[in-house]
């Protein structure tokens, strides 16, 4: 009978309860005395040619009164029926549709018995069961990590689809994906709405309850949660299921990111790399020890003592590439975790891994315009910058230097540089100014060294076109000493800026020695642009008022301008060896765009890599990470792209992570160029703290939301949920019933 109701003791009372009218009838016949009297012959008469009617419409009144008592404990009992009410003429077939949760957080705990083991064993079981029982079951499968894709979509439990099925719920493995729940629910969700749909369905999702899952809402969700949409399936569905694959342990550790702490790799020359790690359990972890290693290379080891609960640890590795390249060259890095890590400290191993693709370079490449050049050695405008920035000596500086007229600079690719500065140059038309607009906002590092040669009404005109130009500051006239017996001093004002870093503290003396006796008067304000704001670097003094260096965004690139030249006609600067020399290398090197941190994603983010269709061939070879096959790829051209020649390489097949190498082929025939990405595992994935059970029940389980836990028969159970409820029938039909009674029995009185 439990088969049929939900609470089948309530309808037992009920039946019981039938007995209370038939009881009273009986008792009321026998409470009167029979009494012979003259006029009694008359009624009874009448009762005599009445009697049958009567006992009829009494007998009619107990019928409804005995079924009132019926529908009422069957109203209570809650009957289910195995149809679907909704349209009689839908069958009695059930889909059963799995969301399966394969991402990386599933792969946690030890060397057995891990959730996505669990999550295999589930659904072998429940597959066996159900063709042994029934034959007419759909089955279809949706994974976190591929949403979009229905695989097997509504299939017919047979016995070629259960092998096939069983076959691959023995190969199911963690991905090194993030799973996105909420969008698996959403397609689920959507496909009720199929006008084709005419069988029942129940939606188990098979999860290891993480709570960084259940509580991500992606914009496109309207604000829509999964406990909200777990809710508007099971108001569809014929019953949902939650199946905890866990408990497990949260403990965790993970590489969280690697950073190079300089913006350009330069060969030859030691670079410096941050790694942090990050502790995802609530207790301290010591004594980790992470691995460093270059293309293979033996890997350098360093310990990190302590990481707090939840807290966020740093160590540092030095590393010199020494490559033979003519231009740039591209150097695998993994970084690691010890594999010797408990699994009490650190239960999920796939993320202790990073991979970095290192682009090492000869230097940063410079360009110096000089706009006052001298036949003579030492009194030209590039001079003491040149020399500061690649000086002569058996260890190279990290920039390669390019000195350029302004002849020359009129026709030149300026492209290819990181950084350009124009020294005193005379004139810029607007030829010139258009291309160097588009490349500062495509990253490219502009300074500006204003000298005696300028012609300010240009400049303002041109450049800095009332403060919506690339100058951050508006010329007025030249100001100082000419007679270089008075000057002033540059003052910080922003004293943590990186141009200033090696002077602070005891090291500010060496800035204090820089007399300025003349420079550039100009009119300063940070709301000129607001779009692109610009900002004070250093000032004068003890002059007020007056702007030695100021700087301004640009799209992705940067401009600074300084009011004097970097050479020895207005001040002592070059003379002044430490501090020019240091003011110079950090000067480029902060101007540099970041060139350092490109080709890093995430698992499952498509590679989109420019390639110039001028130096390389349109066809290109990807190899991916577990080296088994490559992938042939065409570069396409880019609707709204910047350059007719900049056609775009796409290629989303990036599901595992590691190093992903594309090898594009010169157009001129001289060989291959690889450029690497490394694809790494989602921090989310990470942390492994899990939604509390109590907590899903409290607020999610009803008749159609169950939680079940891994060891309980799912599958294989019997559907309860899975039948239409008609309590509300019954209430209607009791109802009915009781106004029949009511009305009736008012009848039959009148009558008499």
């Amino acid at each position: 009978m439990s088969q049929f109701f939900i609470n089948p003791l309530l309808f037992t009372a009920g039946l019981i309860a039938i007995a209370a009218p038939i009881i009273i009838h009986l008792l009321n016949r026998r409470r009167f005395k029979k009494v012979d009297w003259a006029a009694m012959d008359f009624l009874l008469e009448a009762q005599r040619l009445n009697k049958r009617r009567v006992k009829l419409e009494e007998l009619i009144l107990l019928i409804l009164r005995c079924l009132a008592l019926i529908l009422i404990g069957l109203f209570l009992a809650r009957p289910s029926l195995n149809v679907d009410l909704k349209g009689v003429l839908k069958a009695e077939q059930t889909e059963r549709v799995i969301v399966l949760d394969d991402s990386l957080s599933m792969g946690s705990g030890g060397k057995e018995d891990v959730p996505i083991e669990r999550l295999s064993n589930v659904l072998e079981k429940g597959i066996n069961a159900i063709l042994n029982n029934n034959d007419q079951d759909l089955i279809t499968i949706v994974r976190t990590t591929d949403p979009n894709r229905f695989n097997p979509n509504a299939v017919a439990l047979n016995e070629d689809s259960i092998s096939n099925l069983l076959n691959g719920f023995k190969e199911i493995k963690a991905s090194d994906q993030r799973g996105d729940l909420i969008s698996a629910l959403n397609h689920v969700n959507d496909s009720f709405d199929s006008k084709e749909v005419n069988f029942n369905k129940v939606v188990y999702l098979m999860t290891d309850l993480r709570l960084t899952d259940w509580e991500s809402i992606n914009s496109t969700d309207r604000g829509r949660g999964v406990p909200d949409l777990i809710k508007e399936i099971s108001e569809k569905s014929a019953g949902f299921y939650i199946v905890d694959l866990g408990p497990g342990n949260e403990s965790n550790l993970s590489i969280e990111s690697v950073k190079p702490l300089d913006k350009a790799i330069v060969n030859a020359v030691p670079s410096d790399f941050e790694v942090n790690v990050r502790n995802y359990s609530n207790s301290t972890v010591s004594d980790i020890e992470v691995n460093f290693s270059a293309k293979g290379s033996l890997p350098l080891k360093k310990i990190i003592t302590n990481i707090d609960p939840g807290a966020l640890a740093s160590v540092q590795f030095t590393y010199t590439f020494n490559e033979d390249l003519d231009d740039i060259s591209y150097v695998p890095i993994e970084i690691s975790l010890s594999d010797t890590l408990s699994e009490d400290v650190d239960s999920l191993s796939s993320d202790n891994k990073y991979f970095f693709p290192a682009s090492v370079t000869k230097g940063i490449r410079t360009l110096i315009v000089d706009g006052d050049p001298s036949g003579v050695s030492g009194r030209g405008e590039s001079f003491y910058l040149a020399n500061a920035l690649a000086p002569d000596g058996p260890a190279p500086s990290g920039v390669q230097i390019m000195v350029m007229e302004e002849t020359d600079f009129q026709s030149s690719e300026i492209s290819q540089y990181d950084v350009i500065f124009i020294a005193n140059l005379y004139r810029i038309n607007e030829d010139i100014v258009t291309k160097l607009e588009r490349w500062v906002s495509s990253g490219g590092g502009l300074v500006f060294l204003l000298g005696d040669q300028i012609d300010e009404d240009v400049y303002n005109d041109l450049l800095f076109k009332d403060g919506e130009g690339l100058l951050p500051l508006k010329l007025l006239n030249v100001g100082g000493d000419d007679k270089e017996e008075a000057w002033v001093y540059f003052k910080k004002e922003k004293e943590n800026h990186p141009l200033f870093r090696f002077f602070e503290g005891d090291n500010n003396q060496l800035l204090d020695e820089v007399k300025i006796f003349r420079w550039w008067n100009t009119e300063f304000d940070s709301d000129f642009d607001d779009k692109n704001p610009s900002n004070i670097i250093a000032s004068y003094n003890p002059t007020e008022d007056s702007v030695a260096i100021a700087e301004k965004q640009i799209g992705d690139g940067r401009v600074l301008a300084m009011t004097t030249p970097l050479d020895n006609d207005w001040s002592n600067f070059p003379e002044n060896g430490a501090s020019f020399l240091i003011t110079a290398q950090e000067l480029v090197r902060y101007m540099s765009p970041n060139i350092v941190s490109d080709g890093i994603i995430s698992v499952s983010e498509p590679i989109n890599h420019i390639v110039d269709v001028r130096k390389f061939r349109q066809q290109a070879k990807i190899i991916t990470p577990d080296l088994s096959d490559s992938n042939q790829v065409d570069a396409l051209p880019v609707d709204g792209n910047k350059g007719e020649f900049d056609w775009l390489i796409n290629f989303e097949q990036t599901q595992n992570q590691g190093i992903y190498e594309i090898q594009k082929e010169r157009a001129d025939g001289g060989g291959n160029f690889s450029v690497l990405f490394a694809a790494n595992t989602d921090q989310l994935e990470s942390n492994l703290e899990r939604i509390a059970p109590n907590e899903i029940r409290s607020n999610l389980e009803s008749d159609k939301i169950k939680l079940l836990n891994y060891s309980e028969p799912i599958l294989e159970a019997d559907v309860n949920v899975n039948k239409s409820e008609v309590w509300k029938m019954v209430l209607i039909v009791l109802v009915a019933i009781l106004l029949l009674e009511l009305f009736y029995g008012w009848r039959i009185g009148a009558r008499r």
